[in-house]
């Protein structure tokens, strides 16, 4: 009896493969930040090098863990909260057209309004700490998941959903089985968006409302002319901004599928 065939081997290769590709664009990145720091010769609080965020990152690691820590935990309060609200309003988007004639011209106008700008709106209502700093997270966030869970909906082939009702289909059986797997593509598309978006608004209102968080700290830190730990504070948030993107197509590839990979 012959084996099933496993494809798990060349999806690692490619995993171990885009690792490498990665790694070395990090390595190409830290070598030409040596390099302009070596051949300029800026003072080191207006351009630190690489070994010397490295050597105050090692000696301040246990502040930027905890600034971290709390971070991580605002970003992901927002981050969950505009996946559930964005999916809710997207379901709703798509499934009345008067709903959305009404409601999407507004959630237009109210993502052209930039967050910095409504932030001390969220200080008042909310105060300083982390409550502000996750809402506002969760407002840049929800925009994107909003419009690509609706156009993931809505771009299922009317065939697909006239072939369900024809074999009994009723809406709900429709949305779970027809509906919701064809768009799961464009709805991780959204969430991978939002990780970005929700790691930016949480920094944000760190600067604005924060009163500890990576962002608190890099602010307060380059007031006081530590660039270097402003630096490694930049370096962990972009850390996690990556690890939250990840996370996501790791999902993603587990729920919809590993990607072809043509190159």
């Amino acid at each position: 009896m012959s084996k099933p065939v496993s494809n798990d081997g060349p999806m690692r290769k490619i995993a171990v493969g885009d690792a490498l590709w990665g790694a070395g664009g990090f390595a190409l990145l830290v070598i030409g930040w040596q390099l302009v720091v070596t051949l300029s010769g800026v003072p080191e609080t207006t351009l630190p090098s690489p070994t010397d965020v490295l050597m105050e990152a090692i000696a301040n690691a246990d502040l930027l863990w905890a600034s971290c820590v709390v971070t991580v935990r605002e970003i992901l309060i927002g981050f969950v909260l505009a996946a559930v609200i964005g999916f809710v309003v997207a379901v709703g988007l798509s499934a009345s057209r008067t709903a959305h004639r009404l409601v999407y011209p507004s959630l237009v106008l109210m993502n052209s309004v930039p967050k910095v700008a409504v932030a001390p709106l969220f200080l008042i209502w909310f105060g300083f700490g982390a409550t502000t700093n996750a809402l506002l997270a969760m407002t840049i966030a929800v925009f994107p998941v909003i419009v690509n869970t609706a156009l993931g909906l809505d771009g299922i082939s009317d065939d697909y959903v006239r072939l369900g009702k024809v074999m009994g289909g009723n809406p709900w059986r429709l949305f779970f089985r027809i509906r919701l797997p064809s768009a799961l593509p464009s709805i991780f598309a959204g969430l991978k968006l939002a990780t970005s978006f929700a790691t930016i608004g949480a920094i944000v209102g760190e600067f604005i409302a924060g009163q500890e968080g990576l962002g608190y700290l890099a602010q307060l830190s380059a007031g006081q002319l530590e660039t270097a730990i402003t630096f490694a504070a930049i370096v962990v948030m972009a850390m996690i901004g990556l690890a939250f993107f990840y996370l996501v197509a790791w999902l993603e590839a587990v729920l919809v599928g590993p990607k072809q990979h043509s190159r």
